[in-house]
């Protein structure tokens, strides 16, 4: 009985944790590649708008892998509570 309410358990709070937050996306702006280049300047722009971009999405992809890094400790740690809390029964 015990194995069928820890294996039910982790169902439960498995399952909860895949709808706790919504889908997320990035809000980064995405520069526009021109058909052709006029001037340096416009290369250099260009240059540093993509470097921009890729800091922007670097940095949330760095927030989301935080967020399931504390998704999956505050799983684990419930499930170490439920596990405690079963063998004491």
């Amino acid at each position: 009985m015990k194995k069928f309410k820890t294996s039910f358990f982790l169902v439960v709070i498995t399952s909860s944790f895949c709808y706790a937050d919504s889908y997320v996306s990035h809000s980064c702006y995405q520069p526009s590649i021109p058909y052709q280049f006029t001037s340096e300047y416009e290369v250099t722009n260009f240059n540093s708008e993509v470097d921009t971009y890729k800091a922007c999405i670097e940095d949330f992809i760095d927030e989301q892998n935080d967020a399931i890094r504390n998704h999956r400790d505050a799983a684990e740690d419930a499930i170490d509570d439920w596990n405690s809390f079963a063998s004491s029964i």
